[in-house]
C-alpha cells in the first residue's frame, strides 16, 4: 500500500511563497506503486524547489542593488541569472519524472488507475510548466540588463547596433513587442533604447517584473492543489 499525505497550503500574500506540496510516502506494494511513489516524490521535489526559488527571485527583484555600485549591480544580475538557471534545471528534472509517470500510466491495466496516474502526471506537468514560463521571462529581464550594461560599456566611437541580441519575445513585459523600446510612466528616461535607461529606471522595471511574477503564483498554487487531488486518487489504487 502506498500511503501518500499531500499537504497543500493556502497562498501567502508574502512575495516569498511557502512550498505548497509536501509528501510522505511508504511503499508496501507492487513495482508499479513503488515507481509511482518515486517519480511523484521527485517531481514534487522539483516543483517545491522552484516555488522557493521563484519566491527568492520575486523578493530579489524588489531590491535596489541594480542602481547601486557596479559590484552590487553585477552581484544582483549574477544572482538572478543563477536563480533562473536553477529553476530551469529543476523544470527539466521534473519534466523527466512526469514523462516517467505518463509511461507508468500507459502500462496500468486498470482503466481507473491509468486515468488517475495520467491526471497526476498532467497536473504536475502543468505546475512545472507555469514555473518555467516565469523563469523564461526572468531570463529575458536578465538579458535586457546585460544588453544595457554592454551598451553602457561601449566606447563612445562605436555605434549602437539596433540588433543587439536580446532574445525575441522575452522582453515583451518590459519593452515593446516589435523591437521598439518604450518608457513606462514615471521613469526618468524618455523614448530611449536599451542602454539608455538609468539604473533607477532598471530598479522600477525590476519591481514591475516582481509584481507580474507574483501575480502568476496563484495559478501555480491552483495547479498544485489539482495535482494533490489527483495524486491522492492515484494512491488509492496502491
Amino acid at each position: 500500500m502506498v500511503l501518500l499525505f499531500l499537504a497543500v497550503m493556502l497562498a501567502s500574500p508574502s512575495p516569498s511563497p511557502t512550498p505548497h506540496l509536501k509528501t510522505i510516502m511508504t511503499v508496501k506494494s507492487s513495482p508499479l506503486c513503488g515507481a509511482f511513489a518515486a517519480h511523484v516524490n521527485a517531481a514534487i521535489g522539483s516543483a517545491v524547489q522552484n516555488d522557493q526559488m521563484l519566491g527568492s527571485a520575486i523578493l530579489g527583484l524588489r531590491s535596489n542593488d541594480l542602481s547601486g555600485s557596479d559590484l552590487e549591480r553585477n552581484g544582483e544580475e549574477n544572482r538572478l541569472t543563477n536563480l533562473a538557471d536553477a529553476i530551469y534545471k529543476q523544470y527539466r528534472i521534473g519534466e523527466t519524472e512526469v514523462t516517467q509517470l505518463r509511461d507508468l500510466a500507459a502500462k496500468a491495466s486498470d482503466p481507473d488507475e491509468r486515468a488517475s496516474l495520467k491526471a497526476s502526471a498532467d497536473a504536475l506537468g502543468g505546475v512545472l510548466y507555469r514555473q518555467h514560463l516565469i523563469q523564461r521571462d526572468l531570463d529575458g529581464f536578465v538579458a535586457y540588463l546585460n544588453a544595457s550594461d554592454m551598451r553602457t560599456d561601449m566606447p563612445s566611437n562605436e555605434a549602437y547596433r539596433p540588433d543587439m541580441p536580446v532574445r525575441p519575445g522575452a522582453m515583451s513585459l518590459f519593452t515593446g513587442s516589435a523591437g521598439e523600446y518604450w518608457t513606462p510612466p514615471g521613469f526618468h528616461s524618455t523614448g530611449l533604447t536599451v542602454g539608455h535607461f538609468s539604473h533607477e529606471d532598471d530598479v522600477r522595471m525590476a519591481a514591475s517584473a516582481s509584481t507580474d511574477f507574483q501575480s502568476r503564483m496563484p495559478a501555480i498554487l491552483q495547479d498544485e492543489m489539482t495535482a494533490g487531488s489527483h495524486i491522492e486518487q492515484a494512491s488509492v489504487h496502491c
